[in-house]
């Protein structure tokens, strides 16, 4: 190749990456336990701002939101979708369908050891059409929508594709 080929492909990829992280990807480094084990303080995750541009968000995915009256990204795990009812009973989450629905438990395979912890308190939650119920997933150190309430589909920011742990 010469170097005018060389310098050329060179610029195409460098124009390729500069659109790629202006419109489609974003990055940044965890600070805070609220979702350690999985996601530490210090690692880099790697954000897919259009994952939600055409598809819905799925219970389980780890998403960047930015809750109502914060200028503040917080990034949480999706648990709650819209119109359902979300009900912690001692150290396990009961996702239902409708008030009638006897509900099944939400088995949490990336929580390693018990972290549903809830101090023992019932805590009932009804979820709004377009939002979603968000938690981390050290919930003794997570402040989320029990805290801050539930989060507009618009609030979702992206989703995590991607961690780096340091």
């Amino acid at each position: 190749m010469t170097p005018r080929a060389v310098a050329k492909t060179f610029l195409y990829v460098l124009l390729v990456a500069i659109i790629a992280r202006v419109f489609f990807i974003d990055t940044f480094s965890v600070k805070g336990d609220s979702m350690s084990q999985t996601i530490n303080d210090g690692d880099y995750v790697i954000i897919n701002r259009l994952a939600y541009s055409f598809s819905e968000p799925k219970r389980g995915d780890i998403v960047v939101v930015r809750p109502r009256d914060s200028s503040k990204k917080i990034l949480k795990r999706i648990i709650g979708l819209p119109g359902e009812r979300i009900v912690f009973e001692k150290d396990k989450i009961v996702i239902k369908e409708d008030r009638d629905d006897s509900g099944k438990i939400l088995k949490e395979e990336y929580i390693k050891g018990n972290s549903t912890k809830n101090n023992g308190e019932a805590f009932y939650e009804a979820i709004d059409p377009l939002e979603y119920f968000v938690l981390g997933d050290n919930r003794d150190v997570s402040i989320d929508s029990r805290q801050l309430g539930q989060v507009d589909k618009w609030s979702i920011k992206g989703k995590v594709i991607k961690i780096v742990h340091f």
